[in-house]
C-alpha cells in the first residue's frame, strides 16, 4: 500500500484498522469452519500463522482507537464514517467486558464524531453505543436519524435516495439495545434506555439458534420466552435471579460466570424465563 503524511492529503494507507479487523474475522471464520468440518488442516495452520502477524488494534495518544497504523490526526473530527469501529460492531473483537481498554477508546471516537452524519452513519453509531452498553447515547443517535433522515415509513433518506443500510441499520441498532448474543451468551435488555421503562418485543434472533421474546416493566425484565431451534445450551446474562420452565416443568439452572446462568435445551424446546 501507499502511505504518507495526513497533512499531504494521502488517501491510501497500508494496514488500516478496519482492514485488519475484517481480515481477522474472515481468517477466524475459515479456521472455525474447517475445524468443524474436520478439513484443511494445512490451510488452518497457515491462516492461524498469518493472523498472528496482523497489526494489533492500537490506542492513540488522545485515548481514541487508531483508525490507521500510524497515530495520525483526524482531518475531519465529525466525519460520518466510523470505519475502525467495525471491531466493535458488527464484529465482536472489542467488548466492554473482554477488552475494556479498547472499548473505552471506541467511546472516545464516538464522542469526537458527535451526532452529525446521515442515516446509515447514525444507525452505525447507535449500534456501537449499544455495544458499549450505553442505551442513552444510542437512543440519541436513533432519534437524530428519525428526525433528520427518515420518512413516515421509517425509510432512511439522504439526498433524496433511500439508504437500505440506514433503514435496516436502525432496526439492528434497536435490536442491540434489547438483545445481544455476540459473546456466546444471550444478554437480555443489555442497554435499555430510560425512555423505554416498559414494553415487550418478539421475534428477536440470537446466535446459537434461539428465538427470543421479552416483556419488561420499570426498566427490569419480567419474563422471556426462548425457543431453541438447535438444542444448544443456553447461556443467559441477566441482572436478576431467574427461574426457567420448559414444557411446564422446572428446568435446572446453573451459575456459569458472574451474572450468567446456563440451562440445557432440546431442539424445538420452548422455555420461559421468569424473574424472581
Amino acid at each position: 500500500g501507499v502511505t504518507g503524511s495526513m497533512s499531504s492529503g494521502t488517501a491510501l494507507v497500508a494496514g488500516s484498522t478496519i482492514d485488519t479487523q475484517i481480515v481477522r474475522d474472515v481468517f477466524g471464520a475459515v479456521v472455525k469452519a474447517a475445524a468443524i468440518l474436520g478439513t484443511d488442516p494445512e490451510l488452518r495452520a497457515r491462516l492461524a500463522e498469518a493472523t498472528a502477524k496482523l497489526a494489533p488494534m492500537r490506542i492513540g495518544r488522545r485515548g481514541d482507537l487508531q483508525e490507521w497504523l500510524e497515530d495520525w490526526d483526524q482531518r475531519e473530527q465529525s466525519h460520518r464514517h466510523v470505519s475502525h469501529l467495525y471491531g466493535l460492531f458488527p464484529s465482536a473483537q472489542i467488548t466492554p467486558r473482554r477488552t475494556p481498554e479498547l472499548a473505552a477508546a471506541c467511546r472516545v471516537v464516538l464522542e469526537k464524531r458527535g451526532l452529525g452524519g446521515n442515516g446509515w452513519s447514525s444507525a452505525w453509531k447507535a449500534a456501537c453505543w449499544a455495544r458499549l452498553l450505553d442505551g442513552e447515547r444510542a437512543l440519541e443517535n436513533i432519534g437524530y436519524a428519525v428526525r433528520n433522515y427518515t420518512t413516515g415509513s421509517l425509510f432512511s433518506i439522504c439526498s433524496k435516495a433511500m439508504q437500505v443500510d440506514g433503514a435496516h441499520g436502525l432496526t439492528a441498532a434497536i435490536a442491540e439495545l434489547l438483545l445481544q448474543s455476540h459473546e456466546d451468551e444471550l444478554a437480555l435488555l443489555p442497554a435499555l434506555p430510560a425512555a423505554w421503562p416498559a414494553g415487550s418485543v418478539a421475534g428477536l434472533k440470537a446466535r446459537g439458534g434461539f428465538d427470543v421474546a421479552m416483556t419488561w416493566k420499570d426498566g427490569r425484565l419480567v419474563r422471556a420466552q426462548i425457543v431453541s431451534a438447535l438444542g444448544n445450551a443456553c447461556r443467559l446474562r441477566v441482572p436478576l435471579a431467574v427461574r426457567v420452565v420448559g414444557d411446564g416443568r422446572p428446568v435446572a439452572v446453573t451459575s456459569a460466570d458472574a451474572g450468567v446462568v446456563q440451562f440445557d435445551t432440546k431442539p424445538g424446546g420452548r422455555y420461559e424465563v421468569v424473574t424472581d
